[in-house]
């Protein structure tokens, strides 16, 4: 019962002080366990100290038997000491992770974007249906605001999915998995941690210290979209064939060899066997390593470089496969990872056990007797591949596991951040995109306006007018922005979203080229037509997934702010009917921002649009403009063109 009221209080609790909490217990936890690794170290000099003292001790008294026990002893007592200061320390970084991990969840919910971890440097392409136009990259941007990713998996399975779009039945399966995960704080935690920790162990990383300061690891928030070398040449090699079954010679002669080896030195202890037998067999098994010594080598190096990048992946794998989830979507991740004779956690330790044998090589004084003896690489090439075999085609499945989960407790996230937001309806049967309390996702919570919203159906188009700053292009962006995160299975910023399956299309930021050729209005004509070609096109595309899910065609849903700037009033206008005809033609809904008033004012277009308008109210002094952000019916009456040049001190000119 306390459990349970446990669990009400911190759903009724706001966010930030949900995430304060948590954020001070785990430095709490890492205060605690701080210690722990100080004392560790502090026995292991102790430790150190008692070892030398005693055996100089017994050394000095003639027991030179003794003084070799105790400092054996103490080696092995030392190397328990390290082992467990060592996972004293990976859970020190683990609940410093998690402390971080919270108080970055204060910075999303207020919007403080200088206190969220780095904005992921990686762009769409240029020709994307909306990326820039929506702020889906940058500093103030949906990636950064949702993206609580840590491993390279996780961002470019989050990119693709706000960068694309699911079909209803996948987005009903991650819906009801972020619904899930939104409730499911500690398990959230614990996954950002250790995908944390599963970075920070990159090659090339360095885990931090208690005290110091989480390096930015490479796959991360600097940079998820940078390939992870390492680990693609692992997979190359994990995913390719193997190299014994083409070399039979090599592990038949190992396995021939290996015992006749070892007999032949029997014998020759003993003194049953010649010198010469004992040199012969070992000749024998020189010539052999020398032949297919570098091939070996190469192989090895394929696995082994990789592997650095995959085992790191071990815990993390562990606790989704633990998952307390029961979602359908989750219940599919956990078994994709624990399919097979051994679950993914196991065979990576199976794998880290057989490098570990493997890296014998780089201690050639150990390394060459077992080699020629032994034929030790023979023998662990061969375990690798039963292991590649068994194992080598999951691994990347397991890699995409572990980014659609981190896409998804991502989206959680969000969810969880944002308890008035709400889960969108996606139905294929909807003709209008229609929301009531639709707000920017990206403005803080005190600072967004919600407004209603409709946008369709086919055959007509919601004209928006308004004055300078009054909130046209924020609202594209707020239908936009919630289009895409409803269309990834997320929740969005309204009470309530119906829509059906959307191809986004924005033409909002338009760019000149000086070294393409290319004017402001020409570009502006290039991305028009992009958007046309794209409500025609969709009416005879598939969308995603259709064939197993039975959906039809694909609608475009096109968001245009303020057609053609750029050349002449009259000219533009005339170029934007023409565009807007030829979208009206098509089965395409969307809305169209506009200084000009008279834009919709041609017979064919006035019955087709909707028009609503922002407005402000006017006074004096440097505050004489105020706006409420309001949607309205009808054309805007007011401009304010004039009053902005007065307010930052170059008022028209009046001399006459």
């Amino acid at each position: 019962m306390k459990r349970d009221g446990r669990r009400k209080d911190a759903a009724s609790a706001s966010p930030v002080a949900v995430y304060a909490e948590r954020a001070e217990r785990f430095d709490r936890e890492a205060a605690t366990r701080t210690a722990t690794v100080g004392a560790y170290g502090t026995w292991r000099l102790i430790l150190f100290a008692a070892a030398v003292a005693g055996a100089w001790w017994q050394f000095a008294s003639g027991n030179g038997t003794a003084a070799w026990a105790v400092l054996a002893a103490s080696a092995v007592a030392f190397g328990v000491l390290v082992v467990r200061q060592r996972a004293a320390r990976q859970r020190l970084r683990r609940a410093e992770f998690m402390a971080d991990f919270n108080r970055a969840g204060i910075a999303r919910v207020e919007r403080r974007w200088a206190d969220l971890p780095p904005a992921p440097r990686i762009t769409a392409p240029g020709s994307h249906d909306y990326a820039a136009d929506l702020d889906l990259y940058g500093d103030a941007s949906l990636l950064r605001l949702v993206g609580t990713c840590g491993t390279a998996p996780g961002w470019r399975t989050l990119q693709s999915w706000l960068l694309g779009r699911a079909d209803p039945e996948t987005v009903a399966l991650r819906q009801e998995a972020v619904r899930e995960m939104a409730a499911a704080l500690d398990f959230r935690d614990r996954l950002a941690a250790e995908a944390r920790l599963a970075a920070a162990s990159a090659p090339g990383q360095k885990a931090p210290m208690p005290g110091e300061e989480a390096p930015t690891p490479v796959g991360t928030a600097s940079r998820p979209n940078d390939s992870d070398a390492p680990t693609e040449r692992f997979l190359r090699w994990a995913e390719g064939d193997s190299w014994l079954p083409n070399h039979r010679w090599v592990r038949n002669t190992a396995l021939v060899l290996t015992p006749v080896n070892l007999a032949a030195i029997a014998l020759y202890v003993v003194g049953a066997a010649p010198t010469a037998a004992l040199a012969w067999t070992l000749l024998v098994s020189v010539l052999v390593r020398t032949l297919r010594r570098k091939a070996i080598r190469q192989v090895f190096a394929e696995a082994g470089d990789g592997e650095s990048g995959i085992r790191r992946y071990g815990d993390l794998l562990g606790h989704l496969h633990r998952a307390p989830l029961t979602s359908r979507y989750m219940t599919r991740v956990r078994q994709r990872i624990g399919e097979g004779p051994r679950a993914a956690p196991e065979e990576i330790a199976r794998l880290r056990r057989l490098l570990d044998l493997a890296d014998v090589r780089r201690s050639p004084l150990f390394h060459l007797p077992l080699a020629i003896v032994l034929h030790w690489d023979v023998h662990v090439l061969a375990a690798l591949e039963r292991w590649k075999a068994r194992s080598g085609r999951r691994v990347r499945d397991w890699l995409d596991a572990i980014g659609e989960a981190e896409a998804l407790a991502a989206l959680a996230a969000a969810a969880a951040d944002h308890p008035y937001w709400t889960v969108p309806a996606l139905d294929a049967d909807a003709s209008t995109l229609r929301a009531r309390s639709l707000g920017h996702p990206l403005l803080a919570p005190g600072a967004c306006v919600r407004n209603d919203v409709e946008v369709g159906p086919a055959g007509s188009f919601l004209l928006v007018t308004g004055s300078n700053m009054s909130g046209k292009s924020t609202l594209l962006r707020a239908v936009g922005l919630n289009a895409v995160l409803a269309q990834a299975g997320g929740p969005v910023c309204a009470a309530e979203l119906r829509m059906p399956p959307l191809r986004v299309v924005t033409s909002m930021r338009v760019e000149d080229s000086v070294t393409g050729g290319v004017s402001f209005f020409m570009a502006g004509l290039h991305r028009l037509k992009e958007v046309v070609d794209a409500a025609r096109s969709a009416a005879d595309s598939p969308q995603p997934d259709s064939a197993s899910s039975g959906a039809g065609a694909l609608r475009t849903l096109y968001l245009l702010d303020e057609i053609l700037r750029g050349t002449n009033s009259a000219e533009r206008r005339i170029a934007a009917r023409t565009v807007l005809r030829h979208l009206l033609e098509t089965d395409a809904i969307g809305a169209v921002t506009t200084h000009d008033l008279s834009l919709a004012d041609a017979k064919d277009l006035v019955a087709r649009a909707v028009a609503m308008h922002f407005t402000e109210s006017v006074g004096d002094g440097a505050d004489g403009l105020a706006f409420d952000y309001r949607l309205r019916p009808g054309i805007a009456t007011s401009t304010n063109a004039l009053k902005l040049l007065e307010m930052v001190g170059l008022g028209p000119d009046t001399g006459g």
